[in-house]
């Protein structure tokens, strides 16, 4: 489709995935990311501890969630700057400095 030009073309689009050519994405400013850009990043710690692998990012209101795994297991850590202290997209890595026992926690 090239162009929507009615509500009912956009209906059309309803509950579809539109997907872009990486080069006609928008550039982010600093410390924006797109989201499939974090997919796949390995997570370690600032001490050098590997967690896991991003799987997804939960968006939740005021608290967007990287859902981390490490084989079976899901990690949650929270998608702040406090937290994600460095994101390094050319080598697909970000360094977290979580909180004491966020990391021993089972559920969200």
């Amino acid at each position: 489709m090239k162009g929507i030009h009615s509500l009912d073309q956009a209906r059309e689009l309803t509950n579809q995935e539109i997907w872009l050519p990486e080069e006609d994405l928008q550039p982010l400013e600093h410390g924006q990311y797109y989201l499939h850009q974090l997919s796949g990043c390995s997570v370690v710690t600032k001490g050098g501890r590997a967690i896991g692998l991003v799987k997804d990012v939960l968006l939740i209101k005021d608290n967007d969630l990287l859902v981390i795994t490490k084989g079976e297991e899901e990690i949650y850590v929270p998608f702040t700057e406090s937290i994600c202290v460095e994101i390094n997209l050319e080598s697909k890595q970000i360094i977290i400095d979580p909180p004491l026992g966020l990391l021993d926690l089972d559920e969200i």
